[in-house]
């Protein structure tokens, strides 16, 4: 693949550029992406990925802030559908869980320290954003649901992103001889409604 020339050269160069990332990333996951086959996707020079990034983590650390903005507002919407606090947690997690299943490899490289700038401050703001909405539904909660600061949120949070990775992992499938990324998506969303109802249990 050639560079496009001037008269298609994209108008807006960065956005280009992450969107050829992105698709790079479909294509090869986040191990096999490349700034020179980014900008020939994009249809620019080899060196203009440099001047709006940096570097190669520089990139990759944009697309996972687009990444982090995409789940803050599917965990958004999901929330928007009850005041319950034990349905909220339930809607969040399955929410969170379609997030991970339905975009792998956007979702590997959100939490890959190893390819990000983690000291980039934007990265930084937008993983906590799209955390908030789980802080603020367990300071909603009954007092037993919140016992310990921050504990709920987090240990819901991590239930969730556990269960993506055994199902990416294909942990999940062979532990329990399921045979189908459908069956396994299926039990780790039960999981966590199970999850959500010792939450509520407690309270």
């Amino acid at each position: 693949m050639t560079p496009a020339s001037n008269s298609a050269y994209p108008t807006d160069v960065r956005a280009a550029l992450l969107a050829s990332a992105r698709a790079e990333l479909l294509e090869y996951g986040a191990g096999g992406l490349s700034l020179r086959a980014m900008a020939t996707r994009a249809g620019v020079s080899r060196a203009t990925p440099k001047w709006h990034f940096g570097n190669r983590a520089g990139l990759l650390t944009a697309l996972a802030v687009e990444g982090f903005a995409q789940l803050g507002e599917a965990l958004g919407a999901a929330a928007e559908g009850s005041t319950d606090p034990a349905a909220r947690f339930t809607a969040l997690g399955r929410a969170y869980m379609d997030f991970g299943l339905g975009n792998p490899e956007l979702f590997d490289l959100m939490f890959r320290s190893t390819e990000l700038d983690r000291d980039d401050p934007t990265l930084i703001r937008a993983h906590r954003e799209s955390f908030s909405i789980l802080v603020d539904t367990a300071t909603g909660a009954p007092e037993g649901m919140r016992a310990g600061t921050g504990d709920v949120p987090l240990l819901a949070w991590a239930a969730a992103h556990g269960l993506v990775l055994l199902v990416h992992g294909g942990a999940l499938q062979t532990l329990t001889g399921l045979t189908t990324p459908d069956d396994a998506s299926a039990l780790a969303h039960r999981l966590a409604d199970t999850f959500t109802g010792l939450i509520q249990t407690s309270g």
